[in-house]
């Protein structure tokens, strides 16, 4: 994966908890289309799919114990379609995401060390700051940008979703037979 800007180097898998992914800005390229009956349509990258099955299998052939889920402000059926699609758990209806982690991690006996937020808009950054580490697209709010730990060359909804986790599986680093027991 060439163009990343790395600020702080990403922990490596064993010592995340948690991934954390915003919807809008993530999983689609943060635009919407809305037709004459206000029904909203967006755009998402159907690699995601791919991604998460080789991360559900990587999280099992290595005994990981990871949670990964969906963080909203909105509520919105396309979040609720699209989790459901890709087989992950969506928390939507959340005014304040940083709240919302704090409780989470209470909650869980977790640390934010091991917590892994992935964000794109002004929303996000109370999160991100409070996270152990800030994933964002090359798209994402110039002040996002700052605040990230991590910016990938993609674009939210353009395989950014992917990106993040072959980065992290280190799936550009495995022979074709690790892959192929990934797939």
């Amino acid at each position: 994966m060439s163009h990343l800007r790395i600020n702080k180097v990403l922990p490596h898998w064993e010592e995340i908890h948690t991934i954390i992914f915003d919807f809008d800005g993530v999983f689609t390229n943060n635009k919407v289309w809305v037709d004459q009956n206000g029904c909203e349509f967006v755009q998402c990258d159907r690699g995601d799919g791919l991604a998460f099955d080789i991360l559900r299998r990587f999280v099992r052939l290595k005994n990981w114990a990871l949670d990964f889920f969906i963080l909203s402000t909105e509520t919105n059926p396309v979040v609720t379609t699209r989790a459901r699609k890709l087989q992950i758990p969506c928390v939507q209806g959340v005014p304040n995401k940083a709240e919302y982690l704090q409780s989470y991690l209470s909650k869980n006996e977790k640390t934010k060390d091991g917590l892994v937020y992935v964000g794109n808009d002004l929303n996000d950054m109370a999160a991100m700051q409070m996270a152990g580490f800030a994933i964002a697209p090359s798209d994402a709010h110039p002040i996002i940008i700052q605040h990230a730990d991590f910016i990938f060359p993609q674009e939210g909804g353009d395989s950014f979703v992917r990106g993040i986790i072959e980065h992290l599986v280190g799936l550009e680093h495995m022979s074709e037979d690790e892959i192929l027991r990934l797939l």
